[in-house]
């Protein structure tokens, strides 16, 4: 697990010297990538924390420990069920019936009813409650309509702390219940900083793939992952290529790698269209200036929107194949 980043130190210290007189509710938010869920977690080990030092979690203190070893009496987090698959350690025994069964993309009203008898517990040494939820959009509606209560008549010492990156799929009525936190984004040099600490090699290449995110380049720079781009933008640029026979090479792949691939292809094509510079596939420069000049960016924008919205929809039941070959067949439509 990723520790308190460096580009959030201020921000944690300003809102944790707020302790005394915090909101209920507080809305993280900000661009995908730059460690938002971080930060929510270092902001509620602060609150947690027994002797914070100048607003920032001890790491020495007995609540400190079981926040870091995840058994504190009060702090919950709700996430969905898939996310909560991955960050269980890999060296943990798991069920194999359990592991067969389709883990949920969402966050069930189950869940937000699992915590209830939570939220009414006298907290441990009469300190703060804490609620951690993300991403805060994957609140189905009637978990979403569940938490209202909660948002609306939380017990005292309660803070409830929801992380999103789009805010527009929000239920308004949670939204303004809400005190929003736009978490910090780092600088280029301090991001390409961090990732070079981390062992990556070619930061800046890394983080300009990632749009600036450092916390998606740090994942983007995997052998394995690099490996599937190269492959699969080879494959986007073969003249020749069968895009239904892709389609089923590729559906096993993340399906948000691929769309997020296709969305930085197009924005490139647009970019070299208009003798700008192209901002994610640095290694791809010579095909993205031959694709580009014979493009019509009206057509190139449509597809851009195609593609928005086939991302909104990757968290619901689909088939990975046949969205995969519609946006392949559509992607050679836009630039023909």
């Amino acid at each position: 697990m990723i520790s308190l980043l460096p580009w959030h130190l201020s921000a944690l210290r300003a809102l944790s010297s707020r302790r005394g007189a915090l909101p209920h509710a507080l809305l993280f938010h900000g661009p995908a990538g730059i460690g938002k869920v971080e930060f929510a977690r270092a902001f509620a080990n602060s609150l947690l924390c027994e002797s914070p030092v100048d607003g920032i979690a001890c790491g020495e203190c007995s609540a400190c420990g079981w926040f870091r070893e995840g058994n504190h009496p009060d702090f919950r987090e709700l996430l969905p069920e898939i996310l909560a698959e991955e960050e269980i350690d890999a060296e943990t025994p798991v069920d194999a019936d359990a592991k067969d069964k389709k883990k949920s993309k969402e966050i069930k009203i189950e869940q937000v009813r699992d915590v209830a008898g939570f939220m009414t517990l006298s907290t441990h040494r009469d300190g703060f409650r804490v609620l951690l939820i993300h991403p805060a959009e994957t609140l189905n509606a009637a978990a979403a309509n569940a938490l209202l209560k909660t948002l609306e008549e939380p017990p005292p010492h309660t803070a409830i702390l929801l992380v999103t990156d789009q805010l527009g799929r929000l239920l308004a009525t949670i939204r303004s219940r809400c005190q929003r936190v736009l978490v910090p984004a780092p600088q280029q040099q301090e991001a390409e900083g961090w990732l070079a600490e981390q062992g990556v090699e070619n930061a800046a290449a890394a983080l300009a793939m990632a749009g600036g995110a450092p916390l998606e380049a740090f994942a983007y720079a995997d052998p394995a992952y690099q490996a599937e781009r190269k492959a699969f933008l080879e494959a986007l640029t073969d003249n020749e290529v069968d895009f239904t026979a892709m389609a089923q090479r590729f559906e096993k792949s993340e399906l948000l790698h691929v769309v997020n691939w296709l969305q930085t292809w197009v924005g490139d094509l647009a970019f070299a269209k208009v003798g700008g510079e192209i901002r994610y596939h640095l290694d791809r420069k010579p095909a993205l200036a031959k694709i580009a000049a014979g493009v019509s960016l009206p057509k190139l924008f449509r597809y851009e929107s195609e593609l928005r919205q086939a991302r909104r929809f990757i968290s619901h039941p689909l088939n990975p194949r046949l969205l995969l070959e519609q946006l392949l067949i559509s992607y050679r439509l836009a630039i023909h």
